[in-house]
């Protein structure tokens, strides 16, 4: 699933494409992935421009010079494609907006978890739907607030949208590796410095992910993803690497560098 660092990676590549060209023409071949009848759509988007974009999480906003602001989430298998020719047009490209330069931008969405929303305010949407700064902008004291009433495991609110907008599973586990932090210790039992330390290392794990564009063989040798699988090799004891459930979502850990 498209987290954080891949949906800044389509922001950067939507930024450089399809921006500040008016829209003449616009197809959805599964209206099912439209939060708005498809004729909002055509109203609200033929004949304006896509002029900016904001990411929020997993979240990707895309200003018009309409009076609506376009909301695009990848789901997990969603990722944008400029091309020329509509012969060209990707498999499951089940979106697609065409330019005035007769060039088109596909919404890539094969398991189609992925969907389009037509909004009025992005900082309403924000606190309609709960969600935390993202979580690359979050302040520490911000981070620590949220965590100051929670009383479960701290993987399970490192995926709370409300907490760190934008961290997903594969993202959790990195962090708490990185962090050296079980990720079922209860957060009533870690101290400011464990809390720090996960602060600390979702800054890194992020950071990381965009320079790499999110291609985990780049990332450094002793990150999770190396070895994310049962019975892999932790980098820093040469421990297996254990698969348990938290929160009902697989996850993985090294049990003698992460522990309780």
């Amino acid at each position: 699933m498209p987290e954080l660092p891949e949906v800044q990676g389509y922001k950067v590549y939507i930024d450089s494409t399809i921006l500040h060209k008016k829209i003449t023409l616009m197809d959805c071949r599964d209206k099912k992935l439209l939060k708005q009848p498809f004729g909002d759509f055509e109203k609200h988007l033929l004949g304006e421009q896509l002029t900016g974009t904001q990411r929020i999480g997993k979240y990707l906003f895309v200003e018009t010079t309409g009076d609506k602001v376009l909301v695009m989430h990848f789901g997990m298998t969603g990722r944008p494609t400029y091309y020329k020719e509509a012969d060209d047009r990707p498999k499951f490209g089940h979106i697609v907006l065409t330019f005035e330069n007769d060039f088109h931008f596909a919404f890539e969405n094969k398991r189609k978890f992925g969907w389009w929303n037509l909004i009025d305010s992005i900082a309403d949407y924000k606190e309609e739907h709960g969600l935390s700064d993202d979580a690359r902008d979050l302040k520490f004291e911000e981070f620590k607030k949220s965590l100051s009433s929670r009383k479960t495991d701290i993987k399970k609110v490192l995926l709370d949208q409300s907490v760190a907008a934008g961290v997903g599973n594969w993202m959790a586990d990195e962090i708490l590796y990185q962090a050296k932090i079980h990720p079922e210790k209860k957060i009533e039992n870690m101290t400011e410095e464990d809390i720090k330390n996960v602060f600390d290392a979702m800054k890194k794990v992020i950071e990381v992910a965009i320079e790499n564009d999110a291609h985990y063989d780049s990332f450094p040798e002793d990150f999770l993803m190396h070895f994310r699988e049962k019975d892999g090799t932790c980098f820093h004891t040469g421990g297996k690497i254990e698969k348990i459930k938290v929160g009902g979502r697989a996850t993985y850990f090294s049990p003698q560098w992460q522990e309780k």
